[in-house]
């Protein structure tokens, strides 16, 4: 895919726009609020991706990456979608009747502006960080004039080329981690410009006259502000539990999950407070309350291999000290965890992310991950914590005020309870960030490395180190992030125990190899080189 260059238009002949782009040059000129901030020198990046959707290819909707819905829920979650996919979903949801109709709100759930050219979903990014989504202190309403604002830099854009193209950028493939992440250019054809919202507004006036639109400005892979969950909830609770709800991010990942686990919590806990209210006036006997309640919320759901772990339990030294600080948080986590779970991947759920699960997962790879990339690696984890901490927040929160309709914000709750926000603020990085091998289990293999006939130690250091690794990384499932972790702890140990003339050599080889310290690596060098420099064994 070459780029294109875009020659200079002459100033005295303006391209006159095309019929098909009367009605969106006109918008231009429509008068805007001027924005929170200037994008004019932002690129539009394509929000797809080859190997987008993770959920089988027996589930692909065309246009609507990932879509799926919680099992017994009237939740739908997706990537964000094509205007044709956005058709697909609306029309795959239940119809209602005539006399009926059933209503579906769209909740964004993205901070940053999206546009749509030629029915496919850009966003704009910072030409210096184009694998980094839009970050931006401002309100929904801001928000929203910001995407119009970009909507009209790239109808300028298109109107300044004489070929009407367009440079736009996309991601080669996906990587969780940003710095491993490509970027690619190439120059399209740009026929139509919307905003998210132009797109929406479009479907409602054509087929869909119940659709409603809500942005919920989270930030990717961050926790969400309260202010998103005030966002969710006030418009969740004057609407009956039946109404449907669709949410979307960029892939239909975190998100995505994140505002339909809140959206199940609420539903949750209208029906079961319906439930209650009949049971109070009579209308069904006890029993029968309890038996639909159980039924439905609280079937036993698979069990997996790795369950049982303390970390994929979430039992976390901060979230440990929330369930001993807060009244209710157990109960909340245990209706949180349930929740996230059946929101999550299969086999308990149909999505993509396990909200809990995720926070140990990350820190597995951290764990393998070269220093460069721990950073990143380090700050999903952080803000996957922060966001596990705030949801069972919420799930007291709801719990407490559910019942009477949501009188009180989650915000309002929060002020109530502050010194929660200082001990997620303290608490979160309370993980063990680095594992190293017992001290005095160290101090033996110093032994065995510091003695003149070490080469014939080395069968014995070997099989110690790798016996050292296996129990250092016993609590992590089989499979090549738990390999890989103790072969790096192993290369890291060789290293520690070698005496410094050795240690010094060794360096010295890998840096004129230009290879990295492996374990293999590393024990062919001490096994060939020994202590002194081209010294064979």
């Amino acid at each position: 895919m070459g780029e294109e260059g875009v020659p200079d238009v002459p100033a005295e002949a303006p391209l006159a726009p095309t019929e098909d782009q009367g009605e969106n040059v006109e918008s231009m000129e429509t008068p805007l609020e001027p924005p929170c901030m200037d994008l004019t020198d932002y690129k539009p990046k394509v929000d797809h991706f080859e190997q987008i959707h993770a959920l089988g290819k027996e589930n692909v909707v065309l246009g609507a990456p990932n879509f799926r819905q919680v099992s017994d829920f009237p939740v739908f979650g997706c990537a964000q979608p094509t205007e044709e996919g956005l058709v697909k979903v609306l029309e795959m949801a239940p119809k209602g009747s005539n006399d009926k109709p059933a209503k579906t709100i769209w909740f964004n759930m993205r901070q940053e502006p999206v546009v749509y050219i030629n029915g496919h979903p850009y966003a704009p990014r910072h030409p210096d960080r184009m694998h980094d989504n839009l970050e931006v202190d401002a309100t929904v309403e801001e928000m929203e004039n910001l995407q119009s604002h970009f909507a009209n830099i790239i109808q300028q854009r298109i109107a300044e080329d004489p070929d009407r193209k367009l440079k736009i950028s996309k991601d080669c493939e996906f990587t969780e981690n940003p710095m491993d992440r490509e970027n690619i250019e190439e120059n399209i054809n740009a026929e139509d410009v919307k905003t998210l919202a132009e797109v929406f507004e479009a479907r409602k006036e054509n087929g869909f006259a119940d659709l409603e639109y809500v942005r919920v400005p989270v930030v990717e892979e961050s926790a969400p502000q309260e202010i998103c969950f005030d966002i969710l909830v006030n418009k969740l609770k004057h609407e009956p539990a039946a109404t449907q709800c669709s949410f979307s991010c960029q892939a239909g990942r975190g998100r995505t999950t994140l505002g339909m686990v809140v959206a199940c919590l609420v539903k949750e806990i209208q029906i079961s407070s319906e439930l209650r209210r009949m049971e109070q006036v009579g209308l069904l006997p006890g029993d029968t309350v309890e038996n639909i309640i159980k039924s439905k919320f609280e079937f036993p759901l698979p069990k997996t291999q790795v369950e049982d772990d303390p970390f994929i339990k979430g039992e976390f030294e901060v979230i440990k000290e929330l369930l001993e600080k807060l009244p209710g948080a157990k109960e909340g986590k245990s209706k949180v965890d349930r929740v996230i779970d059946i929101c999550g991947p299969a086999p308990k759920g149909t999505g993509l992310q396990n909200l809990r699960e995720c926070i140990i997962e990350t820190k597995w790879k951290y764990d393998v991950a070269p220093e460069d990339r721990q950073v990143a690696f380090k700050q999903m984890i952080l803000n996957f914590m922060e966001r596990y901490f705030f949801l069972i927040c919420f799930a007291v929160y709801a719990k407490e005020n559910g019942p009477t309709s949501f009188g009180k914000s989650f915000s309002q709750w929060m002020e109530e309870h502050a010194e929660l926000r200082t001990m997620i603020a303290e608490g979160k990085d309370k993980l063990e960030w680095y594992r190293q091998v017992d001290p005095a289990k160290l101090n033996t293999l110093k032994d065995l490395m510091n003695t003149p006939n070490y080469k014939e130690n080395m069968t014995t250091l070997i099989r110690t180190i790798y016996e050292f690794a296996f129990v250092t990384y016993a609590d992590l499932p089989r499979g090549p992030i738990k390999n890989n972790s103790m072969k790096k702890l192993a290369a890291k140990t060789l290293m520690e125990i070698l005496p410094e003339d050795l240690a010094k050599n060794v360096q010295k080889k890998l840096e004129e190899q230009n290879v990295s310290p492996e374990f293999l690596t590393l024990l062919g060098i001490i096994t060939y080189y020994g202590e002194g420099e081209g010294e064979k064994a």
